[in-house]
């Protein structure tokens, strides 16, 4: 079983999220793995609405009616559920969404939109994500940007690996860099996979220049495609990767997007397998 962690140094757009979404979509569909993606994201429902249409008359109308959201589902409900200790492993899927029955499960984000609610929940959810462990064959963590709250770093470093992502962006590159020196209690080397998001082969920093300008033997990329963009936003992720992550024509800008994911995928398992993983 392993925990893998996406997570990004810098605030600004890395395609983190996205690329979470199509890792673990197309690794479910690649692997047959039973696979849980956990939305650890602040105020943000790109993960939900990759899968689903979001309904945000409804959750304003459980917030005028309660007062918070309903902690009854969802990541509320599993919080509740470790707070008072009554949840197992078999029973974290009364808490999640199905994208494809017995493959892949999602935990959508916490509703809250105070931040002190949030880093108070989030405490919980290296509790949940050890007893997640315990059931799904990989847990993907689609972690709160840079190192601010406490819980963060927590959940990285119980991560088995880290997939550290950065756009073609100098500043972000540098940090990368730096943030490996800094912080390299909680980013061990041989636990990170670096991973260039929404690229451009047309940019200056393309794959090969910026493994070069790290000085990294190899760099994963995920391309920029505006198809898959656009299926993140209408809940398409599902059926993106069903018409092209298990195609053979190469020919396809979504199918060669689809094998870029693929790419990142198999160096994950290389990872875990070199760890000593079992998946």
């Amino acid at each position: 079983m392993a925990i893998i962690s996406f997570w990004s140094g810098d605030k600004k757009e890395s395609g983190q999220t996205l690329s979470a979404a199509a890792v673990a979509t197309l690794m479910a569909l690649e692997h047959n793995y039973k696979v849980l993606l956990v939305d650890a994201t602040f105020n943000d429902d790109t993960m939900e609405r990759c899968f689903w249409k979001v309904n945000a008359n409804k959750d304003i109308t459980k917030l005028i009616n309660k007062g918070k959201i309903d902690i009854s589902s969802g990541a509320e409900g599993a919080v509740s559920a470790v707070a008072s200790n009554k949840i197992t492993p078999e029973i974290i899927t009364n808490y999640t969404r199905v994208v494809f029955n017995r493959t892949l499960d999602v935990l959508c984000g916490l509703k809250t939109k105070i931040p002190e609610e949030f880093s108070k929940s989030l405490m919980l959810y290296k509790d949940l994500v050890a007893i997640a462990d315990k059931y799904y064959d990989i847990v993907f963590l689609d972690l709160e940007k840079t190192l601010k709250y406490d819980t963060t770093r927590a959940l990285l470093e119980a991560s088995h690996l880290i997939v550290y992502n950065f756009s073609q962006n100098l500043k972000q590159m540098d940090e990368y860099t730096t943030n490996l020196i800094e912080n390299a209690s909680i980013l061990k080397r041989d636990k990170i996979i670096p991973l260039l998001s929404v690229a451009d082969d047309n940019s200056k920093y393309n794959v090969k220049n910026a493994a070069r300008y790290l000085k990294e033997k190899e760099l994963n990329e995920i391309p920029y495609n505006s198809v898959y963009k656009e299926a993140a936003s209408e809940a398409g992720v599902a059926q993106f990767f069903i018409k092209n992550g298990l195609s053979q024509n190469s020919n396809n800008k979504n199918v060669m997007f689809a094998n870029s994911v693929s790419e990142t995928i198999k160096k994950i398992d290389y990872k875990l397998e070199e760890l000593k993983y079992k998946v």
